[in-house]
């Protein structure tokens, strides 16, 4: 059984390295990474990994693999500014076998997910 779809986010950390650890599926979509100094996404160990529509800037491996194990596939992402690995591997899943889900287009990420990124002023009050 497939990971319920990941929530989209903006991820501002220069040491914020989400990896998929031997996990069967996962599924990354609408993601915003910037300004990420070691990787952006690594499918770990023999995890199918499919990653969509994400918009990295500023990203050093945007998506990458640990093993020839490891499956990643990607579509419709953007890479602006971005060194280093941008590798897939192998073949992974079709989500949309398992649940329903609507991809907003990789270059309105930033100006979706940006004004929710980092620290919120209401939050916390």
């Amino acid at each position: 059984m497939p990971m319920p779809p990941q929530e989209p986010s903006a991820i501002r950390a220069p040491g914020c390295n989400p990896s998929i650890d031997n996990v069967a599926y996962a599924h990354l979509y609408n993601n915003y990474p910037q300004n990420v100094t070691s990787y952006g996404n690594l499918s770990r160990g023999a995890s199918k990994t499919v990653i969509e529509n994400s918009y990295y800037r500023n990203v050093a491996n945007p998506y990458n693999i640990d093993t020839s194990a490891a499956s990643l596939t990607q579509t419709g992402s953007i890479c602006v500014s971005c060194t280093g690995k941008q590798q897939t591997n192998g073949t992974t899943f079709k989500p949309g076998d398992h649940y329903s889900y609507t991809l907003d287009p990789a270059a309105d990420v930033p100006a979706l997910l940006q004004p929710y990124g980092g620290p919120q002023s209401t939050i916390g009050k």
